[in-house]
Formats: C-alpha cells, structure tokens, sequence
C-alpha cells in the first residue's frame, strides 16, 4: 500500500511537471510571436496607416503559425501604437504615433485556444490561460538623426565649435586639428577611438574633445535605402513624399538653367539636362525654391545666395561632384530650430559645396564624399556620406533640441519590453 501510495504521489508529481513544461514551452512560443508581431507591425507602420499596419502584423503570425489548434495567437485589438518612456518603462497608446508599437499574444478559454492541460485534468485543471507582452521602439542610433555620419573618414581643420551636444560618427577614422572646441555632451564616436589622427597636443588644444570620444559603429540605412528614397520622390503618395507636396501630376522641365521662378509650389519637378549639367541659380529678387521636389539624372550646380525651404534635390548621377555649388548656398529656413522650412539634397555621387555654407535644421545625404569649404554654419544639419566627410575651417555646428522633422530617415528598431 506505501509503495502504490508513493507511485500515485510520484505520477501526479510527474504529470504536473510536464503540464508546467509544456505550458512554459507556450509561453516561450507566445513571446517570439509577440516579439515577431511588434517587429512587424511599427516596420508596417512607417508605411501605411495603423489599421493596416496591425492586419499585416497578424497577417504575418497567421502564416507562421501552421498548428489551428493555437488558434488566433494575435488579434488587431491586441495591437497599439503609442510611445513609451524608457525612464518609467511606459508605454502609452496614441494611433497617431509610429514610435513605438505594444502587443498582446494570447491563449485562452474565451478565444478557443487555451493550452490543454495533459494530467492535471484530474484534480479540475482542464486548461491554462496565457499570454505575453511585446514593446518595440524605432529609434535614430548613433549620429543619424543630426549631426555628421559617413561609413569613411571625417576629416575636420581647426577653429571650428560643436555645440549643444553635437554629434559626429566615422565608421573608419577621425582626423581633427588643434583649436577646437567640444561642448558638454557632444559626441565624437568611431569604432576604435585609438584610430583618432591628430596632433600630440590634441587633447590639450582642442577643448572637451577627450570627454566626447565614444566607440561605436553604425550601420547607415539611409545610404541603403538612397537609391528607393530618390525614387520614390518621383511617385505621390509615397512614404518618403513630403507633405508639402499637393499634386501626383509632375512638371516635366529641360535646359540648362533654371531660377526659382521655373518651380511650382506643391509639386515635383523632373529636369532633362541639355548636356551633362544643370544649374539652378537666383532672378533678381528670386533667390529661394520652395515647396519642391527637384529630381533629375544630372549634376546639379547650386548658384551663389541660393536658398531652399521645404525643398529637395534629388540626383542619380554618381559623379564625384555630383552636387557643387558656389557660396552662400543655404539650407533650411532660418528660424531658429522651429518646425518645418528644412531642405534636403540627395545624390547618388558626391557633394562639393564652397565656403559660406548654411544649413538650418536641413540635410546632405551622399553616397559619395561630402566637401564644404571654411566658414560653413550648422544650426540643425544632418549631414550623411558613403564616403569622407571634409571640412576646413572657421565652422559652428549646432544640434536642434526637437530633431528635423522634414529629414529623410531610416529608422532602426529595437525590443524595449
């Protein structure tokens, strides 16, 4: 009798145990599906409007879940844009927000699927319910969002000031001059900070540069995706499309030069070049192209005291000086980091731009190198280089406290909860 008494207690110690692993087998199951489900619906997102974006996200766990007896794992219900506060670890929803996305995975008895239990039956526990949470982010890392990037070399002089938290990411080398200065929590990053070039009294002479050293590396997306974000300026609708942009219908223009006058609010602008260049320039009073998108296959000359606001230049021509201009070309309204007003160009080769070069909460993005002469000022730049990023002398970078909303960005993601 001792003996049938220990079997029976030993088997319904047994059953329990392979009950508990198979529901923690479940849970395990649930929370890649959760993780998965998040991934994909805030990725979903960035293109296409909430609703839409949680059906491709159960679309997704559907057509990789082949076992019906799981039931509907996820429901668009269980999905929630909103944003989420890494210092309180709370997220909150708000649909109108692709910042951050929370979903629920579930089995239970109320949807059909709960998890069966196996020997637990006989003390009463016919099933379990579980679930599992997920939190996802996007983010910027690294120097994405202003500052400068570029997968080669930054090369910098001297007499220049980084302020307000600048920031500067090379994923080889960085060379700096004497006579620099370097605010509290600005940035200069590399993946091996030993690579650093400068003289022996760098560290001496170029003031909170020691302080601002980081290791890191940075995979650019935003020179991944150049060639489909240039293409997609050419389609209305798109999700590169900027919002200023009111017509589908695009303005087709040939010649050699153009004026701000030739530009149509509101509208994209294709340009056939006559011969292998074009150059947009100032008219008498006429000296900023707003609300356009430019897009051509050409090198593009930008003319002194030319401006741009709420614009974009875009070229596939992969020449070395893909983009030149000549001085005080400038980018961006000048207001002071307030919404709106950024420019953007775009090339698929290189930027060579003179002295006197203004950007205001605007952005360069090149597959090639990106060059700009003495006196060149950054209130809110982004600048982005396949290549080198040189600069001389006499420059003042400064990072805008709300980001460049009107910038090209590809954002990375990553699990938050």
């Amino acid at each position: 009798m001792f003996g049938l008494f220990i079997f029976v207690a030993m088997a319904a110690m047994g059953g329990v145990a392979i009950d508990v692993s198979h529901v923690h087998a479940e849970r395990v199951r649930l929370q890649i599906m959760a993780d998965s489900a998040a991934h994909a619906a805030l990725v979903a997102r960035r293109r296409m409007p909430a609703d839409e974006a949680k059906l491709a996200a159960v679309a997704m766990v559907r057509a990789n879940e082949a076992d019906a007896r799981r039931g509907n794992l996820v429901l668009a219900s269980d999905i929630a844009f909103g944003t989420f506060d890494y210092d309180t670890g709370k997220f909150t929803a708000d649909p109108s927000k692709t910042d951050a996305v929370r979903v629920t995975t579930a089995r239970r008895a109320a949807r059909g699927n709960a998890v069966t239990s196996f020997v637990t039956q006989i003390i009463g526990i016919d099933s379990w319910d579980i679930s599992r949470d997920a939190v996802f982010i996007a983010y910027n890392p690294g120097c994405a969002d202003q500052g400068f990037l570029a997968n080669g070399a930054i090369d910098v002089q001297s007499n220049n000031a980084y302020l307000n938290g600048f920031c500067m990411h090379s994923n080889s080398w960085v060379s700096i001059n004497n006579n620099n200065s370097f605010e509290p929590g600005t940035v200069l990053s590399m993946p091996n900070i030993d690579q650093l070039r400068m003289p022996a009294s760098g560290f001496t002479k170029n003031e909170g540069l020691q302080a601002a050293l980081r290791p890191a590396e940075v995979e650019i997306r935003e020179l991944r995706d150049l060639s489909e974000i240039i293409a997609q300026l050419e389609s209305y609708g798109s999700w590169h499309m900027p919002d200023y942009v009111t017509s589908g219908s695009v303005i087709q223009l040939s010649g050699s030069s153009f004026d701000p006058s030739h530009f149509t609010p509101g509208r994209i602008h294709r340009l056939a070049c006559k011969g292998k260049k074009v150059t947009l320039g100032t008219k008498g009073a006429l000296t900023t192209i707003r609300k356009a998108v430019i897009v051509t296959d050409c090198e593009v000359s930008l003319g002194s005291g030319l401006a741009f606001e709420d614009a974009v230049v875009a070229t596939t021509d992969t020449s070395v000086k893909s983009i030149t201009g000549s001085a005080g070309v400038r980018l961006g309204r000048v207001d002071a980091c307030l919404p709106g007003g950024s420019a953007q160009l775009l090339t698929m080769g290189g930027v060579d731009l003179p002295s006197g070069f203004n950007l205001h909460g605007s952005q360069v993005i090149a597959k090639g190198d990106i060059k700009f002469s003495a006196n060149a000022v950054g209130i809110g730049v982004s600048l982005i280089s396949g290549g080198r990023i040189d600069s001389t002398s006499n420059m003042t970078m400064y990072r805008c406290a709300d980001g460049l909303d009107g910038n090209f960005q590809v954002d990375h993601y990553r699990l938050a909860l």
